[in-house]
């Protein structure tokens, strides 16, 4: 049975073997892990989808290799490690397998989300504090013989156990590796530390797992996905011509509706209304009127998708960006959007999200009005032309006209931020389309759609 690098996102066209949790000549059960994959997109662990011996490894812990490249073999003669294979600290893409030739290519295993995925979107510009460890490969071990995989080292810094601490206890049980299961029932297990103050009822519940800041005198390693991160941004900054464009809109008609109904929405559906639906759904409605800004590059032309697709950027406390796509986003009221947006936002901090999550994204939102933000100017997601960010809404002096006469007003007013990729259309299309977006906030019957 042929294991491939299976497909993590539409735009992903290779990923990295972070670790491996079996050696050669191992006997594997369906549903083991087997190893773990970094892409600029996310990182997981593969499972086995049949059982046998793994009687193959092509691909070592730290090389890179495009999708559907044979990684290993489930079943048959082991087969020794070549040399070359682990000479090669991380081999191109052009110098890896060639699958299998002739024959029909293998059909790709599913991959299981880690539970605490790093990941990083188009827009991510965090820093992960990650402590340099080696990898996780046949040949890699602590110390004292125990070997840790990065994942199980990620959980066990945010859980604030000691990494020596697990290695001893697992080898007095006679155990010569820890994984994600080890830790999490270290984690259950240790007492939980009484906090010094209590924290304030107005405290972001994410601000407890927010990593540690890099301290003054220190140097901050990248890990893999953060440098792909930056070649990604890099790619995309130097190669797509941005344009940037702002409006202001009034949100008192949306306002009214949500202070009316937030409580008993609520408690009905058992989420939050916050602006985001509104947005997302005005959204939707301008680009039916103006259908380029949801486009996507094909080739040397403009695919032109009949739905809309919404990306969603997620902080991971500070840790990166995930951007799930709700599909059909155009065929949802505000209601349905809310709900939409609140199972993709649980399942990317759950770690749950399937790469099917990250794909046919059309049309990206940039969420950063919770942390009070002006204005954003974001990358486009490419193959997407356009991205739009939201930032606070917040109260400010309006200038109207009543009757004849100029008066000042404190209205809820926020920015709505666009850039877009001058090849597919030009400045005053997306002005139209930013012009569209403030006529719907303002002035659609928001009440009709929130119940």
């Amino acid at each position: 049975m042929d294991v491939v690098m299976p497909q993590l996102g539409e735009t992903v066209a290779e990923g990295k073997i972070a670790s491996w949790f079996k050696n050669l000549g191992d006997t594997v059960a369906e549903g083991e892990t087997l190893f773990e994959i970094e892409t600029d997109k996310v990182t997981m662990e593969v499972q086995a989808l049949g059982a046998g011996v793994l009687s193959d490894i092509r691909v070592a812990a730290g090389e890179t290799v495009p999708v559907g490249t044979v990684v290993c073999v489930i079943g048959g003669d082991v087969v020794a490690p070549k040399p070359k294979a682990e000479a090669a600290p991380a081999a191109a893409p052009a110098a890896v397998s060639k699958g299998n030739g002739g024959a029909p290519p293998p059909t790709p295993m599913p991959v299981i989300p880690a539970s605490d995925p790093v990941t990083a979107g188009p827009m991510d510009i965090y820093h992960e504090v990650r402590t340099p460890t080696a990898g996780f490969g046949p040949a890699a071990a602590s110390g004292n013989g125990v070997r840790m995989t990065p994942l199980a080292r990620r959980l066990a810094a945010q859980q604030g156990l000691d990494a020596a601490t697990l290695s001893a206890a697992a080898k007095a049980a006679g155990r010569d590796r820890i994984g994600k299961a080890d830790v999490l029932a270290a984690a259950a297990k240790a007492p939980a530390a009484a906090p010094a103050v209590a924290p304030a009822p107005s405290a972001a519940p994410a601000a407890a797992r927010a990593p540690e800041a890099p301290r003054p005198g220190t140097r901050t390693t990248f890990n893999t996905v953060r440098k792909m991160t930056g070649t990604r941004l890099t790619q995309s900054w130097t190669t797509i011509p941005h344009v940037f464009q702002a409006t202001e809109a009034d949100f008192s008609n949306v306002d009214r509706v949500r202070n009316a109904r937030k409580a008993a929405f609520k408690e009905r559906h058992g989420v939050s209304l916050t602006y985001l639906p509104f947005i997302a759904r005005a959204v939707c409605i301008a680009i039916g009127e103006f259908p380029l800004v949801n486009a996507r590059f094909d080739g040397d032309g403009l695919e032109v998708p009949n739905e809309v697709n919404l990306g969603i950027a997620v902080d991971l406390s500070h840790n990166g960006l995930v951007v799930p796509v709700v599909k059909n986003a155009d065929e949802l009221t505000v209601v349905g959007l809310a709900k939409a947006f609140a199972r993709q936002i649980d399942k990317a901090k759950a770690g749950k999200l399937t790469p099917d999550d990250y794909n046919g994204g059309t049309y990206t939102i940039s969420n950063n009005g919770s942390f009070g933000t002006l204005f954003t100017a974001p990358i486009i997601n490419p193959p997407q032309v356009a991205i739009l960010s939201t930032d606070a809404v917040k109260k400010k002096p309006v200038a109207i006209e009543v009757d004849g006469s100029d008066v000042v007003v404190v209205r809820p007013v926020g920015m709505l931020a666009q850039s877009f990729d001058h090849r597919a259309f030009d400045g005053a299309y997306s002005a139209a389309f930013l012009a569209k977006l403030k006529q719907v906030i303002e002035t659609r019957d928001w009440a009709s759609e929130v119940a």
